[in-house]
């Protein structure tokens, strides 16, 4: 058991995670004495093998069995993730918010709800008001610059991606719409922005 903690930890640190040799030692780890480390190392695994559910039940694990709420943070991230890629945004923001809790300068999180909430720009009939979805957009992605301000420059390309897609202040107007008014974004997303 000391040997495969040993191989699980090392080639973790290493982040060779995609490596067979370290799914095997993670489940036999497991199988003897289960702990954070080898419940990750099972969920690679099973991501790697595309089943989800299991990776999810692993991650799960790992969370109870974890002491470092930065790393419960980077559970509860990938946990997202992964629901994301299964359209499963209102869940994925849910987790992503669990590990802003844990570790609020995990900006990642923020990127991943902006990537959503571009995803689910059709919840109005006015397609101006799906437009004012990239506002709060950019709000997401302006608040994982604050927090992790080493994704900078990866934002600060989103961002400017996404301003090319929000509306005319122009076209707002016909809507009585102008520039410092609240809008409530619908849909699941039930947020609030600013047009500007």
């Amino acid at each position: 058991l000391d040997y495969l903690k040993k191989v699980v930890g090392v080639m973790h640190m290493l982040k060779c995670t995609e490596s067979d040799v370290y799914f095997a030692a993670s489940e036999y780890a497991h199988a003897i004495a289960p702990t954070a480390e080898s419940a990750v190392g099972c969920a690679h695994r099973y991501l790697k093998r595309d089943d989800m559910d299991k990776a999810l039940a692993f991650f799960e694990e790992a969370i109870s069995l974890d002491s470092s709420d930065v790393k419960k943070a980077d559970h509860y991230y990938t946990m997202a993730s992964i629901y994301s890629a299964k359209n499963q945004y209102s869940k994925a923001r849910s987790l992503c918010n669990q590990s802003l809790s844990l570790n609020p300068n995990k900006g990642e999180n923020y990127i991943l709800i902006a990537r959503m909430y571009a995803q689910s720009t059709k919840w109005s009939d006015e397609q101006l008001k799906n437009q004012c979805t990239y506002f709060l957009v950019i709000d997401k992605l302006n608040q994982a610059k604050r927090v992790s301000p080493e994704l900078a420059e990866e934002v600060n390309k989103q961002i400017a991606t996404y301003k090319q897609h929000t509306p005319e202040a122009a076209d707002l107007f016909m809507l009585g719409l102008k520039q410092g008014d609240a809008i409530k974004i619908e849909g699941w997303i039930n947020e609030t922005t600013t047009i500007r």
